[in-house]
């Protein structure tokens, strides 16, 4: 919608002005001109004036244009980079959450041994690791 806003006065001072102008000389001999007809007076033609932009000119709309594309595609990047960055914290709250379900449902940890043993998990460590589970949790998600 903001784009098509510049479009409006753009075709405003587009269409040539086709108003009449009369042309007359007074009692006293100055010369008037007008739009309405005074007794005597000549109807004349006015080309208006076309005025060309310069060279800086274009060159410094061209300069914005391009600024304004080069800043829509960092805001893109930007949104996209954002974007990813939430499905990533989405997805490792997710599996903090099913990794807190598992110490809810579990009664006995095990881990292996530097002989390769299976060794039972000290309780006070399982719920030491849960609480830190828990408070990353609240932290990130």
């Amino acid at each position: 919608m903001h784009r098509f806003l510049w479009l409006v006065p753009a075709l405003l001072l587009s269409v040539p002005v086709h108003a009449e102008i009369y042309r007359w000389v007074d009692d006293q001999g100055r010369v008037h001109f007008g739009e309405r007809p005074q007794q005597g007076a000549e109807r004349i033609e006015v080309n208006p004036q076309v005025i060309e932009r310069d060279a800086s000119v274009r060159q410094s709309e061209e300069a914005m244009r391009r600024l304004m594309e080069v800043r829509r595609e960092e805001r893109s990047a930007e949104q996209a980079a954002q974007a990813q960055r939430l499905a990533q914290q989405r997805e490792a709250c997710e599996r903090m959450g099913r990794e807190l379900a598992r110490y809810d449902s579990r009664v006995f940890w095990y881990e292996t041994d530097a002989s390769g043993k299976k060794v039972e998990v000290d309780r006070s460590r399982v719920q030491q690791r849960r609480s830190e589970l828990e408070t990353q949790i609240q932290e990130r998600c």
